[in-house]
């Protein structure tokens, strides 16, 4: 399934960039600086669950300030039957991958933009555009 472009989305933001940035990693900052001059940040539902699951106490006022600020893709039936379908091809090949990981990718070839993340390897996906965080 081709990717329908998310009007002004620049980029879907992978869990990992989203915890770098919340704490205040220097590339994080200016990684996102970059994307947001291309257009809008976003990312997947998905993420949220992830970032409130290694959420600290006294985190969550700064954490909702800065997630409401991004676009939030919500994972629809078409992003559900995508990222099973990535799955079952993977599968079929001996790999395995998370399905979260399934899911966020989905949602960035259904977005039809680029994934920045620093964990690569979670993302063997044929025709997804994957960016490593770091080298931005």
């Amino acid at each position: 399934m081709p990717g329908s472009q998310v009007k002004g989305v620049s980029c879907i933001l992978d869990t990992d960039i989203v915890i770098d940035f919340l704490r205040r990693r220097e590339y994080a900052r200016e990684l996102l600086d970059h994307w947001a001059n291309e257009g809008l940040l976003a990312i997947s539902t998905l993420t949220h669950l992830e970032i409130y699951q290694g959420m600290k106490s006294g985190e969550e006022k700064a954490t909702n300030s800065f997630l409401d600020g991004l676009i939030t893709i919500n994972v629809d039936i078409t992003i559900a039957r995508q990222a099973g379908t990535l799955l079952r091809n993977l599968r079929s090949n001996g790999i395995t991958v998370g399905i979260a990981d399934a899911i966020i990718a989905a949602t960035a070839l259904h977005s039809g933009v680029s994934l920045i993340t620093n964990n690569t390897e979670h993302y063997p996906f044929p025709g997804l555009k994957v960016t490593r965080g770091l080298d931005t």
